[in-house]
């Protein structure tokens, strides 16, 4: 009787483990662009998120429900994507693992979240919240939901110590906070444009966004004025806020940029028609190369196991290191 209780008690222990194993998100092998599609979305202003190679090939779609994912964000392992979605009546910020698996929503409590942006260590997110027009922080389990400042598309700094965002207290210029000081400065004032959707480099160096001359646009709605310069702009700015530049400049309609996990390319949605279609430029030969061609595709991030150091990077502590490979 005795060794029958044991085999059980093994059999049931190796049960538990293969199943704790089996829960265990994995991050992708290899390097993964996660996007919203409205590719064979059959509601009206539908999409899924996605994911594929860099190169456009092997898309997988990851979400099959009757509703608008969109904004996927890797956590830092790459083993989760957070994305925004309407799908219990109103925008809200969601989980999965990267295979697709296992969705729920992070907060017990609605209310209109979105643009979710990882910390670092992956304990933390920064999110817009609608209905006070502020962003908020709250841990990963949706606990601890704390409001941070009035402005909305947060971006967090690698190192964790900032957060860059659109400023919605005396126009809609780019500022950085300090986390600690709460101290805030101007990295891009407004200047007769809108700014838009900043993302931090993940060498820490620049900070990609988009710009609408509302001025032009103005212009050629009224006057069908035509020409230079391009109503919108994908342009980068070093952190410190010096030599801003413009990277994307054909006069299309483009928006949404993501940076490449070696900081050395773009990846931005561009209006082709119809439809809105994903693009990646480098910023080495300023060469735009379109990776996606059916269905409107945009709300897109880069994610490369390859990038991820073995060992801790300088600005980061061992312990914070620990708790970016476990989320």
């Amino acid at each position: 009787m005795r060794s029958i209780r044991i085999f059980i008690l093994c059999c049931v222990t190796l049960i538990v483990m293969l199943a704790m194993v089996q829960a265990l998100a994995a991050a992708p092998a290899t390097a993964k662009i996660a996007f919203a599609s409205s590719l064979n979305v059959k509601a009206k202003g539908g999409s899924d998120i996605y994911i594929m190679n860099p190169d456009g090939t092997g898309r997988v779609n990851l979400t099959r429900h009757n509703a608008k994912d969109s904004e996927p964000a890797w956590s830092p392992s790459g083993r989760h994507i957070l994305f925004t979605s309407d799908r219990d009546g109103g925008n809200d910020i969601y989980r999965m693992n990267a295979d697709g698996t296992n969705v729920r929503r992070i907060f017990k409590k609605w209310a209109k979240r979105s643009n979710p942006a990882w910390a670092p260590d992956g304990r933390q997110i920064a999110y817009f919240r609608e209905d006070e027009q502020a962003i908020y922080i709250a841990d990963i389990d949706g606990a601890n939901e704390k409001r941070l400042v009035n402005g909305w598309h947060p971006t967090w700094s690698p190192d964790g110590t900032e957060i860059a965002f659109v400023s919605l207290a005396e126009g809609l210029d780019i500022r950085v906070i300090d986390l600690k000081t709460r101290l805030e400065r101007v990295l891009v004032p407004m200047e007769q444009s809108l700014l838009h959707e900043p993302v931090w480099s993940p060498d820490g160096t620049k900070i990609a966004f988009n710009r609408s001359n509302f001025l032009l646009f103005i212009l050629k709605v009224l006057f069908n004025a035509k020409g230079n310069p391009p109503i919108q702009t994908i342009d980068i700015v070093n952190s410190d806020g010096t030599e801003i530049e413009a990277i994307v400049v054909d006069g299309s309609q483009v928006s949404d940029p993501a940076w490449s996990p070696q900081s050395d390319a773009l990846i931005y949605s561009q209006l082709s028609g119809k439809e809105r279609h994903l693009f990646t430029i480098s910023l080495g030969s300023r060469v735009s190369e379109q990776i996606t061609r059916a269905g409107s595709s945009y709300s897109s991030d880069w994610f490369d196991p390859t990038a991820l150091p073995v060992q801790p990077q300088s600005h980061l502590l061992t312990t914070v290191w620990g708790k970016i490979k476990a989320n």
